[in-house]
């Protein structure tokens, strides 16, 4: 199913309408506002750590009062042969630039996996849109992995416009059982649309980028109701659970 030209403008104007309603940060330009503003985030976020300070962080593991991992989820080596002119330069205390690989697993991805633990955060601290895909490896594998592609495909729908997407996770049913059990998810994989931390509907079917992405635009932009969706639907009020 395609939108015609006039439903993508409707969507487009709407959302356009969301991104008018927030307002734009303001530079500071006053010298004196900028030093007071830096002053503050100097005592906020200290650049100096005291070894004897007793909130040195355990997990420090380069000595400098804060682990790395606080700014990259995944830091690897990668493992290079070596020549000979590659050993005369260790020996001469020279490091080669391409040895560590910084990767940051959060950065621009249309759905990002998450786990038990960071449920309440990625709920509850932004009550903005957000679908959950929940799914299951070994229940009907090929639609799981279907409706995970899908709703790549729906979210890039929105950045090819340069349109803001809604949020988007996704739940591993095999790794996080208690999660599930808390969604009331029973059948995989299954679609959750939440908004202001309650789940406004659910959707069992395996649908296509353009229906999920039309549904989006009707759940939280204010679009017309897509013809996959009946008068009931969006209706629901069921919280979401808190997992803390």
């Amino acid at each position: 199913m395609q939108m015609t030209d006039e439903q993508r403008r409707t969507l487009r104007r709407k959302i356009r309408e969301m991104m008018d309603r927030v307002p734009e940060t303001a530079e500071i330009t006053d010298p004196a506002e900028r030093k007071a503003k830096m002053l503050e985030l100097l005592t906020k976020y200290q650049l100096v750590v005291e070894e004897e300070d007793p909130n040195w962080p355990e997990d420090d593991e380069d000595g400098h009062g804060f682990s790395l991992g606080q700014f990259f989820d995944k830091i690897t080596i990668k493992a290079e042969k070596k020549n000979d002119d590659d050993e005369e330069d260790d020996a001469k205390g020279n490091q080669s630039d391409k040895e560590i690989v910084w990767e940051d697993d959060n950065y621009i991805k249309p759905i990002r996996d998450v786990k038990t633990m960071d449920w309440d955060d990625t709920v509850f601290t932004d009550f903005g849109p957000l679908i959950v895909l929940v799914h299951n490896r070994y229940k009907r594998p090929q639609d799981n992995e279907n409706a995970r592609d899908q709703l790549v495909k729906a979210i890039e729908m929105f950045w090819e416009y340069n349109l803001p997407s809604p949020r988007c996770v996704a739940v591993d049913a095999c790794a996080e059982p208690d999660l599930v059990k808390a969604l009331n998810v029973s059948g995989f994989p299954e679609v959750l649309f939440t908004n202001a931390g309650k789940i406004v509907h659910r959707d069992k079917v395996v649908r296509s980028a353009e229906e999920w992405t039309r549904m989006m635009a009707f759940f939280y932009y204010k679009a017309a109701r897509p013809p996959c969706l009946s008068e009931a639907d969006g209706q629901g009020q069921e919280k979401v659970p808190l997992m803390s």
